[in-house]
């Protein structure tokens, strides 16, 4: 079984979609960060595109550990957050303008559960993955790894000053 964590109104066929939206491609309607609908070790692959970010940076750990609970060994967590280095690229680049990047620092903050509270660079991400057990943690190409072909945010490219800038760190990880 693959997981699609946060899926929002991206689908794939060889995925269970769990997303608090509604929607009708929804599979399970729960939060990301409890999933008990699922039992420990069942899951060979998840997939989460910028909705870690969406949990207290206190929470992230406990997240993590839940995702951990269900993978199987030798399980995959393939990750996809903002990076906080890229987005201070964009920053420095475009005359420390904060607008240029508040919506995907902060999150859109148009609905409910559309806010940021914290933040990733590549090694916080693989710190925290490691403290959870994880091994074998890797960057990973978006539309270059198996099953992962999603046109999401792993791919998003911010367009400030004329100019398309990366915002993501894609980062996977084995149990």
């Amino acid at each position: 079984m693959n997981l699609h964590l946060g899926c929002g109104f991206v689908i794939h066929p060889k995925f269970v979609n769990v997303d608090l939206l509604a929607a009708p491609h929804i599979h399970y309607q729960i939060s990301i960060d409890k999933l008990s609908p699922f039992e420990d070790n069942s899951v060979n692959l998840i997939y989460a595109s910028h909705c870690l970010e969406h949990f207290p940076h206190a929470k992230v750990p406990k997240v993590l550990s839940e995702w951990f609970r269900v993978l199987k060994k030798g399980g995959i967590l393939r990750l996809s957050v903002p990076d906080f280095d890229l987005l201070l690229n964009i920053y420095n680049k475009n005359g420390n303008n904060i607008d240029t990047i508040l919506g995907i620092l902060m999150g859109g903050q148009d609905y409910e559960h559309n806010f940021h509270m914290t933040t990733f660079t590549n090694s916080s991400a693989e710190k925290l993955l490691k403290r959870t057990g994880f091994q074998k943690i890797r960057q990973w190409q978006p539309n270059s790894c198996e099953m992962t072909t999603f046109d999401d945010y792993s791919v998003y490219q911010h367009f400030v000053g004329g100019k398309y800038y990366p915002v993501s760190l894609n980062i996977e990880a084995v149990k």
